[in-house]
């Protein structure tokens, strides 16, 4: 994985906590409040991108949709788990984080909002990796046991740790009450970066090493896909390894959703075969017709992994 330096992880969260606050690029539209000031925090550079262009509120619903429709960890449940759980971030975020939040817990939901815990550096945190499982009060360590993350009055520093990415994050506390992450870890924002289609993935440091990731192109009337191997999973089956795939292609002309692919794609390699490819190539006939501006904004699972199965790219073209 591409290692950091401290100044430049800093600028590279400088710039994620920015893109994160209230004024943003895009115009208020009736969905601003109910979903996009928030939920950007969990939302993919392509994902921003593509709903700054929809033309109408009718295709932001669309896109609203299919937004959760892809987090939702169990189809065959009426409730979405994962929107239910950023939901619920969201909330403890506010009522514990807010700045200079007076009776932090007495608050009713709608005087918690004010204060816009979700909006500070510990709530986007909190929002994006989940509860931690350990705390530190200025050197003084505390089992996460479900306990409120709140620092005693008086406590300048908190160090959150995540055991599972092996990862700590550290706040201190600075004038006026307002805290700010403080020497972060080169990996951070990678791992925000692959926390965001993956709300509740709980893999280890060495899988989210191996993310998916794919490249991705349009040529010849074809939708290219190339993966890396190193980043598939592979189930031997009757001699051979198995990698199973779903890829969902949504596809815009002029920024409005005129057509969606789905297609299931699955490879059976010998082991000779699996180490001598460097990447799994996947061709989707697509025919654009229309004349215009195309974007088609492309989503690939790899249906064995553990964790972070999702990835997204998106392609621009012109016809």
């Amino acid at each position: 994985m591409k290692r950091y330096d401290t100044a430049f992880i800093i600028a590279i969260l400088f710039v994620w906590i920015s893109a994160c606050r209230t004024a943003v690029t895009i115009e208020k539209d009736s969905f601003y409040e109910s979903f996009y000031e928030k939920t950007r925090l969990i939302m993919t550079e392509e994902e921003i991108e593509i709903y700054k262009r929809l033309p109408d509120n009718a295709s932001r619903e669309e896109f609203i949709e299919e937004f959760w429709r892809i987090r939702d960890p169990d189809t065959s449940t009426a409730e979405n788990e994962n929107k239910t759980e950023f939901e619920k971030r969201i909330a403890y975020a506010n009522r514990w984080f807010g700045w200079r939040n007076p009776d932090k817990g007495r608050m009713k939901p709608e005087e918690q909002e004010k204060y816009r815990g979700w909006d500070s550096e510990r709530g986007r945190i909190y929002i994006v990796l989940g509860q931690p499982d350990s705390l530190i009060y200025d050197n003084s360590a505390l089992m996460n046991e479900g306990r409120k993350i709140s620092s005693p009055e008086g406590q300048g520093v908190e160090v959150w740790g995540y055991w599972r990415y092996r990862l700590y994050v550290t706040f201190s506390k600075e004038r006026m009450g307002r805290w700010h992450i403080r020497e972060p870890e080169p990996d951070l924002f990678y791992f925000l970066e692959a926390a965001k289609l993956n709300l509740l993935a709980s893999g280890s440091r060495e899988e989210a090493k191996r993310r998916l990731t794919f490249e991705a192109d349009f040529g010849d009337g074809k939708i290219l896909i190339a993966i890396p191997v190193t980043r598939m999973n592979f189930e031997e089956r009757d001699g051979k390894f198995i990698s199973e795939l779903l890829i969902e292609a949504n596809v815009y002309l002029d920024h409005k959703k005129i057509d969606r692919i789905d297609q299931a794609k699955s490879f059976a390699w010998t082991e000779e075969q699996v180490l001598e490819q460097e990447k799994a190539r996947i061709e989707i006939p697509y025919d654009p017709g229309q004349k215009g501006e195309y974007l088609l904004d492309i989503i690939v699972e790899d249906k064995l992994a553990v964790a972070f199965p999702k990835y997204r790219n998106y392609v621009r073209f012109r016809k």
